[in-house]
């Protein structure tokens, strides 16, 4: 039985002065682990914020359930979104922080504190964010992303900064995710967290698609994920 895709990459092009993306494609099924893997500055921030609506594709096409970016607006109330640096206002509380959000789509402040326990703030919810670590502020910035539960997840590096514990919970909080059928896309440089979460991975190389397979295809066809992306991998 085919999967139903729930987001469709098709020939994505990206053109700037200095570096460009190029014939990205792609399609990610509802329920499944998406990763875009390669190393920092290789694009795959920029094929995300495409994804979104941030940046206008020079061509190619991107669709939501079939809807396409840019045609309306209603398709972003499908995804919720974790940048790669998300700068909170320092003068603000974490709590005060989610609350606001929390206010933009009608969220209960129940499922406030709820979020605010699961990444670990909780008791740090009345400290300014000023004196948040950076792990700290990284924890809220997934706050906020797993607040309004979205049928689509998209996160960009969302393990840079945390420490090893968290990274460990962030793993399980995507888990169960993925058992709730969550769609989760998400960008790394981390083969391990790929080879942990991933169904899918694209391998992504100075703006281009070296590879785009299911993990356990890649693992029967290669010793590990590293050979596979070494294999094709071309260095400047």
């Amino acid at each position: 039985m085919n999967k139903q895709s729930i987001i469709h990459v098709n020939k994505l092009t990206k053109i700037f002065r200095s570096h460009h993306i190029t014939d990205i494609s792609f399609t990610v099924s509802k329920g499944e682990c998406f990763a875009l893997c390669g190393e920092n500055g290789t694009g795959k921030s920029t094929i995300i914020k495409m994804l979104i609506g941030m940046l206008k594709p020079s061509s190619g096409e991107i669709l939501f359930n079939g809807q396409r970016v840019g045609a309306n607006q209603n398709y972003k109330k499908l995804f919720s979104f974790m940048p790669d640096h998300l700068l909170f206002p320092g003068m603000l509380t974490g709590y005060e922080t989610l609350s606001f959000f929390a206010q933009l789509r009608d969220i209960s402040q129940e499922r406030v504190n709820e979020i605010l326990k699961a990444v670990g703030l909780y008791e740090e919810r009345h400290k300014k964010i000023a004196y948040y670590s950076k792990g700290m502020q990284q924890r809220l910035s997934l706050a906020q992303a797993l607040l309004p539960e979205s049928p689509i997840l998209i996160l960009d590096e969302p393990t840079n900064g945390l420490d090893p514990y968290w990274i460990y919970r962030f793993k399980e909080m995507m888990i169960e995710e993925k058992q709730k059928g969550t769609t989760i896309l998400f960008s790394t440089h981390v083969l391990s967290l790929v080879e942990e979460l991933a169904d899918q991975v694209a391998f992504i190389h100075r703006g281009t698609l070296l590879l785009c397979d299911s993990v356990a295809r890649i693992q029967q066809s290669y010793p590990s994920l590293e050979e596979a992306f070494f294999r094709h991998y071309q260095p400047s």
